[in-house]
């Protein structure tokens, strides 16, 4: 934390040496590969010009060059002026770096300039499609890395946010960029990070889902142990969680390692609502996913194998409606499921010039309806799918939810063949799985299994923000003397799987 705190607040001052000012310019954006020094000369000193890549406007900056070698720094063209005498004056410059502006250092000069030359926030960006909030902020990530970088350093301004650059694909030659805020992420995790792209070695990388796959620490498991998100508010509230961010050129999405079974269950909108608010949406959530996972199951058991645990008046009604019912019941709920995820699909796909979704909905609607009436279904487990098909849609990560929906299956089959037993089991086969899952380095359980107190704030409620401090982070990614928290020591390879699928 002390670390992070020395970024934000910067010691070395102004000096009329131009070495010693680039000296300490090198030092305080140490890894960020956006960082450009540019050597200019005027009319009266050697100088340079120095400023971030992925913030400036190239048409403003083109004239800020232009100006320059006409030596108009004494005119009206430069922004602000500062001066050695001034003690503010370093951490002036390095904030208007941040946000965009290019600044001017001249040798054996006893001032510094900046120059107007941010790019201006493009205002015709539209809200993240599959992670929708009501509050919060609307912006979302695109497919251009400049643009999704510029994002995370408006919202992140502090020479800690380190930005490194590789090339992928032999024939593509797609730019990476990996984020993460040092002081923060644990080095270790960065060093595996540029490990594992270094050895994807491909002829084209298209998109954000190749580069997931290839890094991932369990690439046959179906749980995503790389997490992907289209909202810059979630990548900066990793990155100072200790996060490390991924972003692929051309993908409309940044990755973010480790991930965390618990955030599947997090969505942006937690942090716009009050505490108490929040943490009851996320018991709501907690309760959606048994009843997606294991209420067709549930229901198939019970009337399959244990009749017994049912009221006797509720026993004989349903005997009564299922007397003339061809089909046995887990067959009718396979087969409710199947349609309802044929039907998902066609939406989805479906062009919205024919009505997409409302044209889908309605039609599930008759075709229920319709199945019940003709005695191909029974009327109960029509309505137990529908209230299990449209409660998996509460969990807010889509990955996650489509997981869901065909675990639901397996359930189904289980309770079919074993009753009650059948979901037990199939419940500790995907607890024992998710305990023995790590996503690089850390189990992919944290905080939960191996337990980590510190982090319980953010899991099961979410605490309000003045009981969530800052340093609390750091014990679940980042690691303390002799050995990482996250389970890393010695030379022991964080890679297990992960490139080799």
């Amino acid at each position: 934390m002390d670390e992070l705190r020395q970024a934000f607040q910067p010691k070395p001052r102004l000096a009329t040496s131009l070495e010693a000012n680039l000296a300490s310019l090198r030092e305080m954006f140490a890894a960020c590969d956006d960082l450009v020094i540019h050597p200019v000369r005027t009319a009266s000193a050697e100088g340079r010009l120095v400023y971030l890549s992925e913030m400036v406007d190239s048409g403003l900056l083109a004239a800020v060059k232009q100006s320059l070698s006409a030596d108009q720094t004494g005119g009206m063209l430069y922004k602000q002026r500062v001066t050695v005498n001034d003690e503010q004056a370093f951490q002036d410059l390095l904030q208007a770096m941040l946000i965009g502006d290019a600044i001017l250092l001249l040798d054996e000069s006893d001032a510094a300039y900046t120059f107007a030359a941010a790019h201006k926030p493009d205002r015709d960006m539209t809200s993240p499609n599959a992670e929708r909030t009501v509050k919060g902020a609307q912006d979302n990530f695109v497919d251009d890395i400049q643009t999704n970088l510029r994002l995370i350093r408006r919202k992140l301004a502090t020479p800690a946010l380190k930005a490194g650059f590789v090339s992928l694909g032999t024939k593509s030659s797609t730019r990476i960029s990996v984020v993460y805020v040092k002081g923060k992420a644990d080095d270790k995790i960065v060093e595996e990070v540029y490990r594992r792209l270094s050895r994807i070695d491909g002829e084209a990388v298209v998109n954000g889902q190749y580069v997931l796959s290839m890094i991932e620490d369990a690439p046959k498991s179906p749980f995503p142990t790389v997490n992907s998100t289209e909202r810059p508010d979630r990548v900066c509230g990793g990155l100072m969680e200790g996060k490390v961010a991924i972003l692929v050129d051309g993908a409309p999405g940044v990755l973010t390692v480790p991930s965390l079974f618990v955030e599947l269950f997090h969505s942006a909108e937690d942090y716009n609502e009050s505490w108490s608010t929040a943490s009851l949406i996320r018991w709501v959530r907690f309760l959606g996913l048994f009843v997606a996972l294991i209420l067709p199951a549930f229901y198939v058991a019970l009337i399959t194998f244990h009749q017994d645990l049912l009221q006797t008046a509720l026993l004989l009604r349903i005997a009564a409606n299922r007397q003339a019912l061809p089909y046995p019941v887990v067959v009718e709920g396979f087969f409710m499921l199947l349609t309802f995820e044929l039907m998902r699909e066609a939406g989805a796909r479906m062009p919205k010039l024919f009505g997409g979704g409302a044209v889908t909905l309605v039609g599930l609607i008759i075709i229920s309806v319709i199945a019940v009436q003709a005695g191909l279904i029974g009327a109960a487990m029509t309505v137990v799918v529908s209230v299990a098909t449209l409660t998996s849609f509460i969990l807010p990560n889509y990955a996650f939810h489509q997981l869901i929906r065909f675990c639901s299956f397996v359930m189904l089959i289980l309770a079919g063949t074993l009753g009650f037993m059948g979901i037990i089991v199939g419940l500790m086969a995907g607890l024992v799985h998710l305990i023995s899952l790590r996503s690089f380095g850390v189990p992919y359980f944290t905080p939960v299994s191996p337990v980590r107190h510190e982090g319980w704030k953010d899991v099961f409620v979410r605490a309000p923000w003045w009981a969530i401090d800052g340093s609390s982070a750091p014990g679940i990614y980042a690691k303390p003397a002799g050995k990482s928290d996250s389970g890393i020591d010695g030379d022991t390879p964080l890679h297990k799987q992960g490139g080799e699928a």
